[in-house]
């Protein structure tokens, strides 16, 4: 019996891995799509998303079939928390295809406008998904704390790219629908490395059973004085 529970808890991990993959590569796909203004790429992230919600599903409905067994110390903490951890994970996706939106929404506009900050946000994204990824599968070596230092990066680099775009709108105001567009992608970002800060927390609770909460209130930007 135990060895049939464990089973299914590593088919759980192997199935998180999984959806955590496709996010990553639609992080990847939904910025650079927004910074080579690719229609194609944009919509390949639109279409995973439908396939990243069937995993969320299929992962929840097992979580939940598994707690109703008796399990305990880090299996119970594995199943409670990925059944937690994949809706971040879907919300992840669903900021991809925000961003990927956005791109359809600029595709054949004039380029007014650089993502420079976007693109960095999205690679310090994955370097915290990647993380996560390899915290999740249970190396003992990997810092997973990290991932709360890499998220004010993000919040500073989404500062500097609201601060800009509204100096660009003032500077430039035929500029505004881009600025405006490239404003919901950089939230987006923001957005999802909160989520990914909830992912790291759920991750430190399999481990030791410890309850840590770094998010932090939605972030404002700053306007310098």
């Amino acid at each position: 019996m135990a060895t049939v529970v464990s089973s299914r808890v590593d088919g759980i991990k192997a199935d998180v891995l999984l959806m955590m993959g496709y996010v990553g590569l639609s992080i990847d796909e939904a910025v650079r799509s927004l910074d080579d203004r690719d229609v194609d790429t944009a919509k390949c992230v639109i279409g995973r998303d439908r396939q990243i919600n069937e995993y969320l599903r299929r992962i929840e409905a097992e979580c939940l079939d598994m707690l109703a067994k008796k399990l305990e110390g880090e299996e119970l903490r594995t199943v409670a928390a990925s059944y937690k951890l994949v809706s971040d994970v879907e919300r992840i996706g669903d900021y991809c295809t925000a961003i990927a939106n956005v791109t359809l929404a600029v595709a054949n506009k004039p380029v007014t406008t650089t993502a420079l900050d976007i693109i960095k946000m999205g690679r310090t994204a994955l370097q915290m998904l990647n993380i996560c990824m390899e915290a999740y599968k249970g190396r003992s070596e990997v810092n997973v704390e990290e991932v709360f230092d890499l998220d004010k990066s993000i919040d500073n680099l989404y500062n500097d790219s609201f601060v800009g775009s509204i100096t660009s709108i003032l500077r430039e105001p035929n500029t505004i629908t881009n600025v405006i567009y490239l404003t919901m992608a950089s939230r987006a970002l923001e957005r999802i490395g909160d989520h990914l800060t909830d992912i790291a927390e759920r991750i430190i609770f399999i481990r030791s059973g410890k309850i840590v909460e770094r998010s932090e209130p939605m972030h404002v930007p700053e306007f310098p004085e």
